[in-house]
């Protein structure tokens, strides 16, 4: 939990600091690390406790929070990924099309959150505090489910179209793009540049890596929400044996663990196979060595450009204002000891002053 949460941060933060990486595909990927930070800090110590205790200690209102909050993040992070699939695949099969603006992929984003918190409203409700049922005739008196209260012919076709609209689909979807995207990389090796297709590819790369991780980490927890669904009290084993606690809290908790390990794995994943994400990492965990080093640097290359510009020395326009004669000017002789008109002197410093501004 603690690796995931350092590096969702550094994502987020690295990102916020430099402005130079405020493209939509980095604003996407800080945006999935937000829904990753949000369930590992709001969803995972809860459900780990529930798992391992068997019981939900804390209060049915903070059942349906913790809910709303797990799938809001779920569902962002889907749409997310195929938003990320979108915009690659975009950027590689029309490349002469205009990126997506700083504005619109912040609009992109909200949108993303507020389809994703409507999808997730419905069923916090239905979910009620009941006594723990681990298998027949084996109940706690201690132990409480945080559960929801319809009936299993609804909880059996719920789990299906959640499989389906938060598994299947989009993994389909975004396995399309990625194959396509191939497709036209491998057509275009010989038009583009190679640095240009090596960073296409390094892109595609990472977001391949990104959905294969989404895939194995999700996988486990729907086949597991599915079996429990159609799952009848009656099933268990021939002889009558029932199973312990032990490994029905592992059967649950495996797979959870699963779903919550994609969280972690992400950023790293940015890490790995990211330059300029590796990059800026580096710089944020040396933050004050580097840090101070990166500005005393860019203050000496200010004074030396004189406040930006080329890569030569500049004067600042008012010094030209201020300038020194080296040498004691020759006596000129009386005929042109004479003051010139106003107005050629009013033409002279002003020629001087846009001269001085474009230097």
């Amino acid at each position: 939990m603690a690796v995931g949460v350092c590096g969702n941060c550094l994502v987020v933060y690295v990102v916020s600091r430099n402005r130079h990486m405020w493209t939509s595909m980095n604003l996407f990927l800080t945006n999935l690390a937000l829904s990753d930070l949000l369930v590992l800090v709001f969803c995972l110590p809860p459900t780990v406790l529930n798992d391992i205790t068997k019981t939900f200690w804390l209060s049915a209102e903070f059942c349906k929070a913790m809910l709303f909050i797990q799938n809001t993040s779920v569902y962002v992070s889907v749409l997310t990924l195929v938003a990320i699939s979108a915009e690659r695949w975009k950027a590689i099969s029309k490349p002469l099309s205009r990126a997506m603006p700083f504005r619109r992929t912040c609009q992109m984003i909200l949108l993303i959150w507020a389809v994703a918190g409507l999808l997730s409203l419905p069923e916090p409700f239905t979910l009620r505090i009941y006594p723990a049922e681990y298998a027949r005739n084996l109940t706690t008196t201690w132990g409480t489910r945080c559960k929801e209260s319809w009936s299993p012919e609804f909880q059996q076709k719920y789990q299906l179209i959640q499989t389906v609209a938060l598994f299947l689909a989009p993994l389909t979807v975004i396995s399309a793009l990625c194959v396509h995207m191939g497709v036209v990389l491998r057509k275009k090796a010989l038009q583009i540049g190679s640095r240009h297709l090596r960073d296409r590819q390094r892109a595609m790369r990472m977001l391949v890596m990104v959905v294969f991780v989404f895939a194995i980490s999700y996988m486990p927890v729907h086949l597991h929400n599915i079996a429990t669904a159609f799952q009848q009290p009656d099933q268990w084993a021939d002889d009558g044996s029932q199973p312990s606690l032990v490994m029905i809290a592992l059967r649950k908790f495996v797979p959870r663990l699963m779903s919550y390990s994609s969280s972690v794995i992400n950023p790293i994943t940015y890490n790995f196979m990211s330059e300029k994400f590796r990059k800026e990492f580096r710089r944020a965990c040396r933050l004050d060595e580097a840090g101070g080093a990166y500005s005393k640097k860019s203050l000496e290359n200010w004074s030396t450009m004189g406040g930006g510009g080329g890569g030569t020395a500049q004067r600042s326009p008012a010094s030209y204002y201020r300038q020194a004669p080296t040498a004691p000017a020759a006596v000129a002789p009386a005929w042109r000891q004479r003051q010139p008109p106003q107005h050629a002197l009013m033409r002279k410093c002003t020629s001087l002053s846009i001269h001085s501004a474009f230097l």
